[in-house]
């Protein structure tokens, strides 16, 4: 029997962060747990002290933050006296921007098709939810057998195109996933 997957992760709380120097680091900000930097949770605890000064513990250690410039999707950040430039952006414009300049024709290969046919028992996650490779996305059962289908690349959920107890053909279109490179 299937695993039941009870989590909600919410795509307006993940961040792409580049650095001048092209290294790019992946943000996720849950609401009740540690934030999530490129996959590992990072037990770091922020603390706002007044506009635009911050400061977090990190380590057993504590590090001042100071945001010095910003300019739309640009900020210069000073962390204990070191300057720091950024590219802040959302999944959203992240994967709007990657369409643009050419990622567009990648979506199709991460499509999830039905492998079988069959009947479709649950759905693990929703539109706009965050996915990453090999996760399960949603349960299918065929020939009494319940078979969790995963994700093949990290990306955003865009559009399902089924729902609980529908019946499937193979090769049948499931989920439309817009993958996320970083």
């Amino acid at each position: 029997m299937g695993t039941s997957y009870k989590y909600k992760r919410d795509a307006s709380r993940l961040f792409i962060a580049v650095r001048d120097s092209g290294k790019r680091y992946k943000i996720y900000l849950p609401k009740e747990s540690s934030p999530v930097i490129n996959g590992n949770e990072m037990d770091i605890d922020f603390v706002e002290q007044e506009d635009f000064h911050y400061a977090f513990d990190w380590k057993g250690k504590r590090f001042q933050c100071e945001l010095v410039a910003r300019d739309q999707n640009k900020a210069v950040i000073k962390v204990n006296g070191v300057e720091y430039k950024f590219s802040l952006e959302s999944i959203f414009s992240y994967v709007r921007r990657g369409m643009i300049s050419g990622g567009a024709d990648k979506e199709q290969d991460n499509n999830i098709k039905a492998p079988m046919p069959g009947k479709i028992v649950d759905l693990f996650l929703s539109e706009g939810d965050l996915v990453n490779a090999g996760e399960p996305v949603l349960a299918l059962e065929a020939m009494k057998m319940q078979n969790e289908i995963t994700a093949d690349c990290n990306g955003v959920i865009r559009k399902i195109r089924v729902a609980k107890g529908q019946s499937v053909m193979k090769d049948e279109l499931l989920i439309e996933i817009q993958s996320i490179d970083v």
